[in-house]
């Protein structure tokens, strides 16, 4: 009897022990490791609802931001970026595949590839993290924008200031009375945005009209129904929008009415002027905060949802003569990006059509669609 007991004492003993030298060896559950595992390659499976600049932008600031952290593509990192071309249902298909590859993280970008991946992957062990989201409460994301979800989701997001997007408008721009605005309102983000610029414009006395459109093909008579309504046009972050900006900017440009944006993607595309998020910082905010703590280890359902942090002002001087205004110097002065070279639309449009030509011969949806019938 007393050795049996001896021998049950030291055998409790050696289990405490070495579960106190695993604990110190290896991270705890849930515990963030210092580094990526080595010899491991981790996968990452990326989506957004289109392939437009400013979810480009941000996508390379994540990249951008892995790396940094350790995690480089071709090395220890397998990046898979996939495309949902404007569909949800595209969307939720991505999402599916993701999950039966048993990717180590789901990184979604936009709205709705969000709420697709978090339907699919509700009660998997795979993190999902977002990103390109105005307001995740709003959008059925999150349930609080300061608590963790103690879920399997976590991410950045970010309400653009509207406020301030008014008073740049104003001095570029003095003599506004209606603005008009386009978008989406199958897009949660642009509803949120088009309440605020709204409630803003009523709030200094100017006419709001706005236009909604279903796909990019319908941008070009949106904005041509427009003119002669208002003399300046506001856009938010719409994906739907942004995919047809060009069709925005020939109208404007043709009918002397001032083009500014919430998307600092678009003023090298032809808008005057933009104060926004800076999307490629926001790219590596994404990165830092949240994707590779959680790839490190942290537990996602603990780690509090990170917000915007960088607002950047971008201007298109060269664009200003075609709408019949000139931005004032000191606005200059404080940008963060000066776009004066009218050759930049020019790229643009040439990037335009060698995308689409690469996508025509590869049988894929193509981009900036509007009918032709339209004189676009």
């Amino acid at each position: 009897m007393i050795a049996s007991r001896g021998w049950t004492l030291n055998r409790r003993v050696f289990v405490f022990s070495a579960a106190l030298l695993a604990g110190s060896l290896a991270p705890a559950l849930g515990q963030q490791a210092a580094e990526p595992q080595p010899g491991r390659t981790y996968h990452v499976g990326f989506s957004q609802i289109v392939d437009h600049p400013a979810l480009n932008e941000t996508r390379r600031g994540l990249i951008d931001g892995l790396a940094k952290a350790g995690f480089v593509q071709g090395k220890n990192l397998v990046f898979e970026v996939q495309i949902a071309q404007g569909d949800v249902a595209n969307a939720r298909n991505i999402a599916e595949k993701f999950l039966a590859d048993n990717v180590d993280m789901m990184a979604v970008c936009t709205t709705p590839n969000t709420q697709a991946a978090i339907k699919v992957a509700q009660g998997s062990k795979i993190p999902v993290v977002f990103g390109c989201v105005t307001n995740p409460v709003e959008a059925g994301i999150l349930k609080s924008l300061d608590q963790p979800t103690g879920t399997n989701v976590t991410g950045i997001f970010g309400i653009p200031p509207v406020a301030q997007m008014f008073d740049i408008m104003l001095q570029i721009k003095p003599g506004i009375k209606a603005i008009g605005t386009i978008y989406n309102a199958a897009e949660s983000n642009s509803n949120v945005i088009n309440r605020l610029a709204k409630a803003e414009a009523e709030k200094r006395g100017l006419t709001w009209t706005e236009v909604q459109v279903a796909s990019s093909a319908e941008v070009k008579n949106a904005i041509d129904s427009l003119v002669g309504k208002v003399d300046t046009v506001l856009t938010g972050q719409d994906n739907t929008v942004s995919s047809a900006f060009e069709a925005l900017v020939k109208t404007a440009r043709d009918n002397k009415i001032a083009l500014f944006s919430l998307d600092t993607a678009t003023v090298e595309r032809g808008a005057l002027a933009s104060y926004a998020q800076d999307q490629y910082q926001t790219g590596m905010d994404w990165a830092n905060d949240i994707a590779a703590p959680v790839l490190l280890g942290h537990d996602p359902g603990t780690l509090m949802p990170a917000r915007y942090r960088r607002w950047v002002l971008y201007l298109n001087t060269a664009a200003a003569p075609a709408m019949d205004v000139t931005i004032p110097p000191q606005l200059v002065a404080q940008a963060g990006k000066v776009v004066d070279d009218e050759s930049v639309y020019v790229e643009r449009c040439l990037d335009i059509f060698f995308g689409n030509l690469k996508r025509f011969l590869a049988s894929r949806p193509l981009e900036n669609v509007v009918d032709t019938r339209l004189g676009y």
